[in-house]
C-alpha cells in the first residue's frame, strides 16, 4: 500500500492508508477522522458550492474543507483546504492530479501539502492545503492571476485563453520581477508541456506581493489532455504574441520543442544560454522522478501507460533545443 499524499510504500503490520508524518506535514495532526462522506453521491450533495471553470467538463466541483474537533469538515468559507471529487464524466481527475502535483514537487516546484481522501464507497477525492490564507492571523494572502495582473478584463471566460501569448506575460513578470521569477514561470510551462497540462491558462499563473512579487506555488496541474482531442493544442496560450516559434510552425506535428521554448524565453527577454540550460534541466528532472511516480500513483493501470507514453513523447521533442 502506498501512502495517499506521498505516494512512498507505507511498512509495518498495522494497516495505515497514510505515513503518521505525511498527516502531520499535511493536517497538522496525525491523530484525525478522515472520514470525509459515505461516498462520492454523498459529498457532492453536501458540498456548499459549486465553481465554474474546469476546461476537460466545463465544471469542477470544489469545496473548502477545515479540520474541525480532530476530524475533517466541509465549510462555507475559510477553510484551510480545497476539496475537489473527480467530475462523473472524466474519471480519475483526482488522482490524476495528486500524481502530477506530486511530481512537480519532486522536480523542484513550490507545491501546497496535497493527497487523496478515500470515502467509505472507495472513491478518492483531492485535497490541497491553500496558500493564500495566513492561518495564524486569519487573513486573506493579496494575489492576482495573469488576468487582473495584465489589465485584462474577466467578463468573458474565454478571455483566459485568448486575451494574451505566454510571451506577453513572461515579458510582464520580467518587468515587475525580474529574470529570476520569469525564468522559474518558463520552466514551470516546460513542464506543464512535459506531462500533457493543456489548460495552464491566465487564471492558472498567479502572483503573490508581500513581500515581494512572486509567483504562488502551483495549483491546478494535471494531465489534462489525457482527456482531450490530439487536435486541441497542447498549450493553453499561443507562445509568442506573433505567430508559432519556429519549429513548431514548420514541423506541423503538434509538439513544441525545446528550441521553441528557447525561443520564447529568449523573446521575453530572458538570456539564451541560461533559458536552454533550465530546460534541458527540468526535463531531466521529469524524466528521472516521473516513472516511479506515475507508476506508484492511484491511477488505474490503463492511465498510467498513457500518461507515462505521453511523457516520453514530449521528452523526445523538448531535447531538441537547436533551431529548425
Amino acid at each position: 500500500m502506498n501512502c495517499l499524499i506521498c505516494l512512498k510504500a507505507i511498512t509495518g503490520s498495522k494497516p495505515s492508508q497514510y505515513h503518521g508524518s505525511c498527516l502531520d506535514q499535511m493536517f497538522g495532526s496525525r491523530k484525525l477522522d478522515l472520514e470525509l462522506a459515505e461516498s462520492r453521491t454523498d459529498l457532492v450533495r453536501a458540498m456548499p458550492r459549486q465553481t465554474q471553470g474546469f476546461s476537460i467538463s466545463g465544471v469542477q466541483m470544489k469545496a473548502q474543507m477545515a479540520v474541525q474537533d480532530g476530524r475533517l469538515q466541509l465549510i462555507d468559507s475559510g477553510g484551510e483546504f480545497i476539496v475537489k471529487p473527480s467530475p462523473e464524466e472524466y474519471p480519475f481527475v483526482a488522482e490524476n492530479e495528486h500524481a502530477t502535483l506530486t511530481l512537480m514537487s519532486k522536480v523542484g516546484f513550490p507545491v501546497p501539502p496535497c493527497g487523496l481522501i478515500k470515502l467509505k464507497d472507495g472513491h478518492l477525492v483531492f485535497a490541497i492545503r491553500r496558500y493564500d490564507r495566513d492561518l495564524d492571523e486569519g487573513s486573506k494572502l493579496h494575489q492576482e492571476d495573469a488576468m487582473q495582473a495584465l489589465g485584462v478584463s474577466n467578463v468573458d471566460s474565454s478571455y483566459k485563453y485568448t486575451a494574451a501569448s505566454y510571451q506577453t506575460v513572461l515579458e510582464m513578470v520580467n518587468s515587475n520581477a525580474g529574470a529570476a521569477v520569469a525564468m522559474e514561470l518558463l520552466e514551470r510551462l516546460v513542464f506543464s508541456y512535459l506531462v500533457g497540462n493543456d489548460d495552464h491558462h491566465l487564471k492558472n499563473i498567479s502572483f503573490l506581493h508581500e513581500p515581494l512579487f512572486r509567483l504562488t506555488p502551483a495549483y491546478d496541474v494535471l494531465a489534462s489532455s489525457l482527456y482531450s482531442s490530439k487536435a486541441d493544442s497542447p498549450l493553453a496560450l499561443k507562445m509568442l504574441t506573433a505567430g508559432e516559434p519556429s519549429y513548431y510552425g514548420t514541423m506541423g506535428n503538434g509538439y513544441y520543442s525545446g528550441s521553441d521554448f528557447v525561443e520564447l524565453g529568449t523573446k521575453a527577454g530572458l538570456r539564451e544560454a541560461t533559458t536552454r540550460k533550465r530546460v534541458a534541466g527540468v526535463a531531466n528532472r521529469v524524466e528521472k522522478f516521473a516513472p516511479d511516480i506515475v507508476e506508484a500513483s492511484f491511477m488505474p493501470d490503463d492511465m498510467k501507460a498513457r500518461y507515462h507514453d505521453l511523457v516520453v513523447d514530449r521528452l523526445r521533442f523538448i531535447r531538441e533545443l537547436e533551431p529548425a
